[in-house]
């Protein structure tokens, strides 16, 4: 049998041991997140139809036309559709009370 001390020592490492992992774990988790931030600007490029330089000066030299094309992406998206929705119908989460169609109350 392990000593207290043995045993605490052990616990520590363990401990640490995941701590380390949480730790590569972010690091991992930032570096995709710099990938994807990439992509999505990537796609905003190419949807407007410039390079990297043009839409810095979009956005900073003429944020009417941004403002313009925001206004006109809304526009666009006017249409209520599933995707668009908070609330799918037939949703339910793991905590909401179901119902029992066969009970008589």
């Amino acid at each position: 049998m392990l000593t207290y001390e043995q045993q605490t020592k052990r616990l520590l490492s363990k401990r640490q041991a995941v701590l380390d992992r949480i730790e590569s774990d972010k690091a991992e988790i930032e570096k995709i997140n710099a990938k994807l931030n990439a992509i999505q600007l990537a796609k905003i490029r190419d949807t407007l139809g410039c390079d990297e330089q043009g839409l810095f000066e979009l956005i900073t030299k003429h944020p009417e036309q941004l403002a313009k094309l925001k206004q006109d992406s809304t526009a666009e998206s006017d249409t209520d559709t599933a995707q668009d929705s908070d609330e799918m119908d037939g949703q339910t989460s793991f905590f909401d009370k179901k119902s029992n169609h066969y009970s008589e109350t």
